[in-house]
């Protein structure tokens, strides 16, 4: 049996997805870890391990989530907030906002999506996608070098120390938290045209948040832990 295969078996799995069912708001990756590993110490954990404990939860997460839809219910998978929730009804829009755990749930003219956030989710849904990709190849349990994690686990501590800054400035740009560098760029050159700080003092100051809420992310995204910090 292999390293990936013991620690899979090791994991508590009825005890993470009951966890998720008993969820009233968004939780920390940390809270999670702590139920699927009892016995793990996380702050005293050497990298390399702890990185691997965090890949097996997510690999859990991301298996989960067919499952789950299934029974009506969307399993949103994210460092800092993981949530299950109930599916809006077919005619109310299913935009996910991963910051309270709630759907938009505006009325549909067609398909799951208000015309609003038809394009935001399509961007979403991609870097989402790459997300799920990575943790279900059990290869990346293996690919990352020593150097590789510490920096993956630093850039973790790095956004919690700072997370009301990275949460306001996802929602300056109206930007989802799954939301990359691409997409960040897109959104700010679109803004910044119509804010532009040339068009007077109420444009000035909301050209200062956006550009603010943009150097902000520009900073922390980098160092985010999900699949595109990796190499």
């Amino acid at each position: 049996m292999d390293d990936f295969e013991q620690g899979f078996r090791q994991m508590d799995a009825d005890a993470v997805r009951a966890y998720l069912l008993s969820l009233t708001s968004p939780c920390f990756e940390s809270q999670l870890l702590q139920v699927a590993f009892p016995d793990l110490t996380i702050r005293r954990t050497d990298p390399l391990i702890l990185y691997q404990h965090h890949f097996l939860l997510f690999h859990l997460l991301y298996g989960l989530k067919d499952g789950f839809y299934r029974e009506g219910k969307h399993l949103f998978v994210h460092f800092m907030r993981t949530f299950l929730t109930d599916y809006p009804a077919s005619d109310r829009c299913r935009f996910y906002r991963p910051e309270n755990g709630r759907f938009c749930q505006d009325e549909t003219d067609d398909g799951d999506y208000c015309r609003f956030h038809r394009d935001q989710n399509d961007s979403g849904a991609l870097a989402l996608l790459s997300d799920r990709h990575f943790y279900l190849d059990r290869a990346n349990f293996y690919a990352m070098d020593r150097r590789t994690i510490e920096a993956f686990m630093n850039g973790t501590w790095e956004i919690l120390n700072h997370y009301d800054d990275y949460q306001k400035s996802f929602a300056v740009l109206d930007l989802p938290l799954s939301a990359d560098i691409p997409m960040v760029k897109k959104r700010f050159r679109r803004l910044a045209k119509r804010h532009h700080p040339d068009g007077g003092a109420g444009a000035a100051d909301r050209f200062h948040d956006i550009n603010r809420a943009y150097q902000v992310l520009m900073r922390l995204l980098p160092l985010r832990p999900d699949r595109e910090a990796i190499p």
